[in-house]
């Protein structure tokens, strides 16, 4: 009988499973609230717009970078989405016990976009970050207004949706400078 070989082998896998555990961490013990607050920028989600492309989508555009497979991208944000929500439940909130499906949902979607683009050329990867990161927290947004009732002041969304996108395509961007520095080496 013949082996049946998988797609992504143990390195692909845990580098994979790394760098999603590494964005896991910084989005639940970086002090991400306390930063907002203190600037002065409402939520929710403010850190997102902010800091999503370092926080996710960096490291879900480094991985396809290393991995340079399809589905890399993807797989990673469904580690980060995984990881996360065995720390906490999304956003904290607890009801509809299935809330959490929109933080899954939401990075999966930032996943996708990173994975289409980035496939397709390194400049629109890194229009792509940014697009990523601007689904993910529109789809928070969203989760959140309707299910706990908080949405973001009106004169505060185009700054944050303007911030998001370009803190995505940052990330991205240091993400295929980083690619290219190490390569698979990394």
């Amino acid at each position: 009988m013949k082996e049946k070989k998988l797609y992504f082998d143990a390195y692909e896998l845990l580098m994979m499973a790394l760098l999603a555990f590494v964005s896991a961490l910084l989005n639940t013990y970086l002090p991400i609230k306390s930063f907002t607050v203190y600037l002065g920028i409402p939520g929710p989600a403010a850190g997102m717009a902010l800091l999503g492309g370092f926080i996710f989508v960096f490291w879900v555009a480094l991985a396809r970078g290393i991995i340079k497979k399809m589905y890399a991208a993807v797989v990673t944000s469904l580690l980060i989405a995984s990881f996360c929500l065995l720390i906490a439940p999304w956003y904290g909130i607890l009801s509809p016990r299935w809330f959490s499906v929109y933080g899954v949902i939401a990075l999966l979607s930032m996943g996708i976009f990173v994975e289409l683009t980035g496939a397709a050329s390194k400049l629109k990867g890194i229009i792509g970050g940014g697009m990523g990161n601007l689904v993910c927290l529109g789809i928070t947004w969203i989760a959140i207004g309707v299910y706990a009732g908080v949405w973001v002041p009106p004169k505060w969304a185009p700054i944050l949706i303007l911030a998001a996108f370009v803190s995505g395509s940052i990330g991205a961007l240091i993400a295929y400078w980083t690619e290219d520095l190490f390569g698979r080496d990394l």
